[in-house]
C-alpha cells in the first residue's frame, strides 16, 4: 500500500515540476498557490468508477521530447483565453498542494484520469483506498510557479503552455514539462496530458 500511495503522489506532484529554462520570454514570479484557491469539487468513488467504465483503452505512450524543444505550431491566445489558462493551472496547482489526491484529480479531464487509472493497474479497492488519503503539505512543501511561458491553441482546440515551476520537498531536480490544456466549457480548461521536455 505504501508503494501504491508513493507512486500516486508521484504522479500528481511531479506533473508540475518544471525548470526554468523551458520557457522563452516567461513573466517572472515566485507563486505557491494557497490550498484555499482550490474551488473544485473533489471526485468521489462513483466518478472513479464512471470514469473507469468510459475510458478502456490507454494512450499512445507520450515519448519525451528528445531534441531541443520547439513549441508546437498554433494559434496565438487572446490575452482573455491566455488569462482563463494561468487561472486554471493556478487552480490546479491550488489543488495539488491541498495533499488530497481526489481534489488534485478534479483539475484534470476525464480522458487523463482514467489513463492514470488503466496505469496503476485499473480501479481497483487499494487504488481507491489509496487516493482517499491526503498527505499534510505545510507551506514550505507547497508546489511554486516560477513563471508561465510561450502558449498557443493547438488544431486539436486543446492549450499548449509551458510552465515553469518547482517542488521544494522532491530530491531530485525538476523536470521541465509542455502541458496541454482541455476547454471542458467556455473559459474552464482542465489539465489533458503532460509532455516530459529535455532539460537544459
Amino acid at each position: 500500500m505504501k508503494r501504491r500511495l508513493g507512486s500516486i503522489a508521484l504522479i500528481l506532484l511531479l506533473a508540475f515540476v518544471v525548470l526554468p529554462g523551458a520557457a522563452q520570454d516567461a513573466t517572472p514570479m515566485v507563486d505557491a498557490p494557497d490550498p484555499e484557491l482550490c474551488t473544485l469539487r473533489p471526485l468521489t468513488v462513483a466518478d472513479l468508477q464512471r470514469i473507469a467504465e468510459i475510458v478502456v483503452e490507454p494512450r499512445p505512450t507520450v515519448t519525451p521530447v528528445a531534441e531541443l524543444f520547439a513549441m508546437p505550431e498554433g494559434e496565438e491566445l487572446f490575452t482573455s483565453e491566455r488569462k482563463e489558462v494561468e487561472k486554471d493551472i493556478r487552480r490546479a496547482i491550488a489543488c495539488v498542494n491541498t495533499g488530497e489526491p481526489l481534489k488534485a484529480l478534479a483539475a484534470y479531464t476525464d480522458d487523463w484520469i482514467g489513463n492514470m487509472m488503466i496505469g496503476q493497474g485499473g480501479l481497483n479497492d487499494a487504488l481507491i483506498a489509496g487516493l482517499q488519503v491526503g498527505r499534510d503539505l505545510q507551506p514550505e512543501h507547497f508546489l511554486q510557479i516560477l513563471s508561465m511561458g510561450d502558449a498557443a491553441r493547438l488544431p486539436d482546440d486543446r492549450v499548449a503552455i509551458v510552465v515553469v515551476g518547482s517542488d521544494p520537498a522532491t530530491a531530485t531536480g525538476p523536470q521541465p514539462r509542455l502541458f496541454l490544456m482541455a476547454e471542458v466549457k467556455p473559459g474552464r480548461f482542465l489539465i489533458d496530458d503532460v509532455i516530459e521536455l529535455p532539460a537544459e
